[in-house]
């Protein structure tokens, strides 16, 4: 219950008191009255009266007392209530959530169960899948890796060729640049030989005379320079004296100043950051403990109010206990009493009247008691506050006075120790600048006097150089003449020695070069004749195939196709490496006999017989591509690719035209070159032109089927109008080889060792092996 509750309470217990006593007296006086005398009759009617309001006052009291009883058990039937409530409501919610991760618990159990279910399924499936992929790619890997493993190969087999022509020409120009080095190494020895003899002889006689002139120039140069030097060192010290003294008097008047400025500036400033600081200080630490203080001071007032509030409370209780008590004997005793109904309700009427009156006075000097006690104890509260406040405020300010004192002294002495210490090492260090400048200057005078001697020596060596490169350049070129004189000789006869072997060795190797081109040309025609055959073959094959297609079967005239192509590009392969052989041959007898090497012919792009070019570089006589095909040719520089051959009637074996040329696009014929004219064949009459249907090489797609409709995109073929027909018994043109002379003629100035006598026979036997 609240305050108010309190204070009606003592209110009612205080004028219970007050009327159990009237009661008692009036009782008292009553009986006397009735018993002494009879003549009272007013005074009994009155005391009758009290005596019934005095009990309708009672009455109301217990009234009173049992509603506030009801009341406080009503609220206090509520408040249970709502607390077995809640508890219900609890349990009820906690079963919930019980039920709720059960059933969660067995639907997880369960889903997982299904999913796990499901992710075996789907594993078998997938599995299944993935190693039919599996088996595919594999077939498709191992098909791949024969097709790259063959043509790496052919790669390898052409690569081992051209290291071992690379290996044969590199041996050769190695030795070439061996007999060069060591016919330069003798004519070097022999050359610094006597070049060393002559420098030799002439150092002596120099030395001799250097030493004679170096004497005398020096005795002169050291009088003269002595008396010069010790005129300007006099001079110099009595000037350099004067500029530093007066150098140095403004340097420390400047730094003086500059010092002083910078300590008032400082002590300004360390001033005002303590006082700051110690400001900001106080501030904190009063606003701290006044918070502290008024805190402890609400805690203890509230504890001393509640402490105060149970004591009397208990007090009531059993006062009115007691009061209860005594009512209860009392009432049994007066109802016994059987007093008159007037004498009741004037008791009544007065016990209510003075009840009101004490209630009204009661409560009054309750609220000013209180008010005035609250006032008295916040007034003494603020009071020790402030005084407490004032207090420590003055502590913390004689502290901080102390302090600030104390760091002051000790922050002057420091910064005049400081400063001290600074001037000081200026000092210092302004000497020791002026002593590194004097010391500069001293090391500066006396470099300068070694430099001039340095370059009067310098002067006179090089008069001395000159003289000696004039004599060495005029022996230098008489021995040079001499022996350019002799190489001359010399070259003359290794050239003529050297002309002689070479002729005979290239009739040699043509005579034998031209019976293999005969066989390899013989070679070449049979085959011709076969691709002609095989060509016309392939024509009616095609027709046929061509009205199968319509019928269901492109798929197997691509493939028939395909495999003809490969075919076809083996024997253009072969066929070409053939010539390129040939071709070589003729162009390693070429640069041996030393005529510029001829164009090389235009090749037929294999592309055109359907082989398939790389990504990167060319193949077959094709041009490059990618980053290789904006380079030039490579064009011969040195060596026996530079030299000149004697001009014959021996041609090429490449074909001008294209031998064979695929079903798939339309053909074209490329111009004939004009020196090999071949007949035409006779074109059959009767013949249709043929339409195949043009189908791109894609990968077979599983499940899916192509109808062939009326309107399908076909090529006409032409008839091939420039097929190679073999000639009948060709005669083999043969030149004779006659020499040239004035290509053969000798160049002064670059000598160069003849070939060695083994090189035709390594040239013949690299050949030998090559086939």
């Amino acid at each position: 219950m609240g305050t108010s509750d309190s204070k009606m309470e003592e209110a009612l217990d205080v004028a219970r008191s007050k009327r159990l006593n009237t009661d008692k007296l009036s009782l008292a006086a009553l009986r006397s009255q009735f018993t002494n005398s009879s003549g009272q009759s007013i005074d009994q009617a009155q005391l009758t009266s009290a005596r019934f309001r005095q009990e309708e006052r009672l009455r109301a009291d217990i009234r009173r007392e049992r509603r506030l009883r009801q009341q406080a058990i009503a609220e206090r039937v509520i408040a249970m209530q709502e607390t077995l409530a809640t508890d219900l409501a609890v349990q009820h919610e906690l079963t919930l959530d019980a039920l709720e991760r059960e059933m969660r618990e067995s639907m997880e159990n369960e889903l997982a169960e299904l999913e796990r279910e499901a992710l075996a399924q789907e594993e078998g499936r997938l599995r299944s899948e993935y190693e039919l992929r599996l088996s595919r790619q594999v077939e498709v890997l191992q098909e791949q890796y024969e097709i790259e493993q063959d043509l790496r190969l052919e790669e390898h087999k052409e690569r081992l060729k051209q290291d071992i022509e690379a290996e044969l020409q590199q041996e050769h120009r190695q030795r070439v640049e061996v007999q060069k080095e060591r016919i330069a190494l003798d004519y070097n020895q022999e050359l610094q030989h006597r070049i060393r003899e002559m420098e030799s002889s002439l150092s002596k006689e120099m030395e001799s005379r250097f030493k004679e002139m170096e004497g005398s120039e020096l005795n002169r140069l050291e009088e003269s320079h002595s008396a010069r030097l010790a005129e300007r060192e006099e001079q110099l010290r009595h000037g350099i004296r004067t500029r530093l003294e007066q150098q140095l008097r403004a340097r420390l008047k400047q730094r003086e100043a500059r010092l002083k400025a910078e300590y008032d500036r400082r002590s300004l400033r360390l001033e005002e950051d303590i006082a700051q600081q110690i400001q900001s200080e106080l501030e904190e630490r009063l606003r701290n403990e006044t918070t502290d203080l008024e805190e402890q001071m609400r805690e203890d007032v509230e504890l001393a109010i509640a402490r105060r509030r149970d004591e009397l409370r208990v007090e009531l209780e059993k006062q009115l206990e007691t009061r209860h008590v005594e009512k209860l004997s009392d009432r049994k005793v007066r109802l016994r009493e059987k007093y008159d109904i007037t004498f009741s309700k004037a008791v009544d009427d007065i016990s209510r009247s003075l009840k009101h009156e004490i209630d009204n006075e009661l409560e009054q000097r309750m609220e000013s008691e209180f008010t005035s006690y609250r006032n008295a104890r916040e007034a003494e509260i603020q009071n020790r506050l402030a005084r407490f406040r004032y207090d420590r405020e003055n502590e913390l300010r004689e502290q901080l006075e102390v302090q600030y004192e104390s760091k002051k002294t000790d922050w002057s002495e420091r910064l005049e120790l400081e400063f001290q210490s600074r001037e000081t090492a200026a000092r210092k260090a302004i000497m020791s600048e002026i002593d590194a400048g004097l010391r500069n200057e001293r090391l500066t005078f006396e470099t300068h006097l070694e430099l001039l001697k340095e370059e009067t020596a310098l002067e006179l060596e090089v008069d001395m150089e000159d003289r000696l490169e004039q004599f060495k350049n005029r022996k230098e070129d008489e021995v040079a003449s001499q022996l350019e004189r002799q190489l001359d000789k010399r070259e003359e006869i290794m050239r003529n020695k050297a002309l002689i072997e070479v002729r005979k060795r290239e009739a040699l190797i043509r005579s034998e070069i031209e019976a293999q081109l005969g066989l390899k040309r013989a070679e070449i025609r049979d085959r011709l004749q076969n691709l002609t055959t095989q060509m016309d073959n392939f024509k009616e094959n095609a027709e046929i195939k061509m009205r199968d297609a319509v019928e269901k079967q492109v798929q197997g005239e691509i493939d028939s196709t395909e495999n003809d192509y490969n075919t076809r590009e083996k024997e253009f392969r072969d066929l070409q490496n053939t010539d390129s052989r040939a071709e070589k041959r003729q162009m390693w007898m070429q640069s041996i006999s030393g005529q510029d090497r001829p164009q090389n012919t235009a090749m037929p792009d294999p592309s055109l017989l359907g082989a398939r070019p790389s990504l990167l570089g060319s193949s077959g006589g094709r041009p490059m591509r990618g980053i290789l095909s904006n380079e030039q040719p490579q064009q011969p520089r040195m060596g026996l690719a530079g030299m000149r051959a004697p001009e014959t009637s021996s041609k090429p074996l490449a074909p001008s035209a294209s031998l064979v040329r695929p079903v798939k696009s339309p053909l074209v014929s490329p111009t004939p070159a004009p020196t090999t004219v071949l007949p035409k064949p006779v074109q059959k009459m009767g013949t249709a032109e043929l339409r195949p249907v043009v189908s791109t090489l894609q990968p077979q797609e599983p499940e899916t089927v192509v109808e062939v409709e009326q309107n399908v995109t076909t090529t006409t073929l032409t008839p091939i109008t420039t097929t190679l027909t073999p000639q009948a018994k060709p005669t083999a043109n043969v030149a004779r080889l006659t020499p040239i002379k004035h290509m053969l003629e000798p160049v002064k100035k670059s000598r160069g060792s003849p070939p060695s006598s083994s090189f035709g026979k390594n040239a013949d036997d690299s050949e030998g092996n090559e086939e």
